[in-house]
């Protein structure tokens, strides 16, 4: 019956695939930034509206995030398909978020129908998740109580490479740093000057230098906003922007002290006062195994060659604050045999060409896939939140 199910689910997409590809490049063409996405979410929700989907707005109180839900029999069990749509500054789509967007699409509304025709039981959620390139969209929908009664969630993302189920990701610190010094004449009246400028460089080079006491893991990262406005006056003020970026969530307490004792030796060491500004960033993410091999498995059967067990990557995601409340899993689409770094020009017209077009349709055919095998087999999910509470083999592979 599994197999006759999936078969409803691949043609269901392949159905739908012109639609979802008009949705991906209208998102693509039409770039909008975090919190900022109506023509998207127009967009979206018409669809879906026009599929005869009943659409919550402003879910949440975020005027761009929305859901949409369809339930079959008892609903006991909630999956949610998470969909992302906010681009770049500057560099518009170069994360593929329109991919991501039309895929969450395309794997709800063939999850749906395979669902009313084989009258499968479950619940399931399309949840769209704004401003995930730094406003944070999840952590708000999650402050918000957006995953309270969710059991598990999906979501792809467009890499390069070779398809993955991603592993670990990185957790996120900011800090936003401010010298505040005394103005003097570079030339005449140097020693009346209280150099910010000099505490902002003392500062670069104690982190440095803190690189080879961190895990290896470890990402020190951040940029000199201001540091003085002539050469012939000693700067009395200068600004950084800085990040630490880590795989495990319990290391960023020790990280975020030594990177401030840093920062106070600027101070100390040059006289300055210092403001210091610190923000939490995205959590580290977290994956489910039991999920994962059953989307991995998905995406073979279509024909995807996808990467052995779960691997790390060091980028970061608002996804990864969803997978430290609920099993999740995260499969990574690749659209480049050779590696093509994100938030790149280059990327952004990958995220267009017809690779995409095969992304969409398979991703949201493997995300459907999994949802609906977690629904005919319920043993599936109670592994999967054993496996997060660590009481079993995060190895196993139910059926």
């Amino acid at each position: 019956m599994l197999q006759e199910i999936k078969k409803e689910i691949e043609k269901n997409v392949e159905e739908r695939k012109p639609e979802l590809i008009e949705l991906s490049e209208y998102i693509h063409s039409h770039p909008e930034l975090g919190y900022e996405e109506f023509l998207a979410v127009e967009k979206i929700t018409t669809y879906l509206i026009n599929s005869n989907i009943e659409v919550e707005n402003n879910y949440c109180g975020l005027e761009t995030s929305f859901k949409a839900t369809h339930t079959q029999g008892d609903g006991e069990i909630h999956f949610a398909i998470l969909a992302e749509y906010d681009a770049l500054p500057k560099l518009g789509h170069a994360c593929g978020h329109n991919i991501i967007a039309s895929s969450a699409v395309g794997a709800f509304l063939a999850t749906k129908t395979a669902m009313e025709i084989f009258d499968i039981s479950g619940k399931v959620s399309l949840i769209g998740t704004p401003a995930e390139e730094g406003g944070g969209g999840k952590i708000k929908l999650i402050e918000r109580g957006a995953f309270e009664d969710i059991d598990a969630a999906t979501m792809v993302h467009p890499t390069s490479g070779t398809t993955r189920i991603a592993g670990r990701c990185t957790a996120t610190y900011k800090f936003t740093i401010e010298y505040l010094g005394h103005s003097a004449h570079a030339a005449s009246q140097p020693f009346k000057g209280v150099n910010a400028l000099d505490a902002a460089n003392l500062f670069f080079n104690a982190v440095a230098m803190l690189r080879q006491q961190v895990t290896s893991d470890t990402r020190l990262s951040g940029i000199l906003v201001e540091g003085g406005t002539a050469t012939g006056m000693i700067p009395d003020y200068s600004k950084i922007e800085y990040s630490i970026r880590c795989m495990e969530e319990d290391e960023l307490p020790h990280l975020v002290e030594k990177v401030k004792n840093c920062i106070q030796a600027g101070a100390l060491a040059t006289g300055c006062k210092v403001n210091i500004e610190e923000e939490k960033g995205y959590g580290a993410r977290t994956f489910s195994r039991v999920l994962g091999n059953i989307c991995r498995e998905a995406l073979e059967e279509l024909g995807e060659p996808v990467l052995p067990d779960f691997p790390d990557d060091f980028g970061s995601t608002d996804f990864g604050n969803v997978s430290q409340l609920i099993p999740t899993t995260n499969p990574y689409f690749s659209l480049n045999k050779t590696r093509v770094s994100l938030h790149t020009a280059e990327y952004e017209k990958l995220a267009n060409l017809p690779i995409s077009h095969k992304a969409i349709e398979r991703s949201a055919k493997a995300m459907s896939m999994t949802v609906v095998e977690t629904f005919l087999n319920p043993t599936i999910m109670e592994l999967a939140k054993e496996e997060k509470n660590e009481l079993v083999d995060v190895n196993i592979k139910p059926r």
